[in-house]
């Protein structure tokens, strides 16, 4: 799941206008922005067998401290706790808690029985609809179309090309996740997942607003 999960992002925005798209991008791949850091330091780990799925030769050997279930709720937790001590808005703090957690969940659907429940135990769960590749391919878009549309008719960005290009961009980094060439290793890998931070800065200037003139005041 990737677009998937920019999709909740984009669609929060219909419940709640006053979050940032930067910051909602955060939050719905948390769990991704940490993987790689522990992949990189040894942490955890993720190996490349090409047929281990139909859609994905990724192979999540070891990841409960990023992708457990009980992990995600944690992160989730602290996520809205650090946001609220800073801004005292206790539903926004709640929305970028659900929305951390929801990575899990929509992981769940498509990954293979790789999902652990927990650092303290070996069983892992995942309904593996990257063995299904038309039905993932269908619902995975169905979601991020659905998500852009609530943004577009909620938001109606001023900054439209950058808006649009910004969608471009992710449904072609999808595509070429399952279609692209193989990786060579795994901290290729993991680098290349630091690309999560090019579309959160990217949707930090969707929504930045120019600075106010002041200079006819003076």
């Amino acid at each position: 799941m990737f677009i998937g999960h920019f999709a909740a992002g984009l669609a929060t925005k219909k419940i709640n206008a006053s979050l940032s798209l930067a910051l909602m991008f955060i939050a719905v791949q948390f769990l991704d922005i940490l993987w790689p850091v522990l992949v990189l330091l040894g942490i955890e780990t993720v190996g490349i067998e090409e047929g281990i799925t139909k859609l994905t030769p990724l192979d999540f050997t070891f990841y409960p401290y990023s992708h457990s279930l009980l992990m995600a709720i944690v992160w989730g937790l602290l996520f809205g706790l650090v946001y609220y001590i800073v801004t005292k808005k206790r539903q926004n703090a709640l929305i970028l808690g659900a929305l951390v957690v929801s990575h899990w969940f929509l992981d769940l659907v498509v990954h293979r029985p790789d999902l652990p429940l927990s650092p303290f135990s070996n069983y892992k769960v995942g309904l593996g609809l990257w063995n299904y590749p038309f039905a993932e391919i269908l619902i995975e878009f169905a979601l991020f179309f659905a998500g852009t549309y609530f943004y577009f008719t909620s938001k109606k960005p001023k900054k439209k090309i950058a808006f649009w290009s910004l969608i471009g961009f992710l449904l072609i980094v999808q595509l070429l996740n399952f279609y692209g060439p193989l990786p060579p290793d795994a901290n290729s890998i993991a680098w290349g997942a630091n690309l999560i931070w090019v579309f959160i800065l990217w949707a930090w200037w969707v929504e930045r607003e120019k600075p106010a003139n002041t200079s006819a005041s003076r």
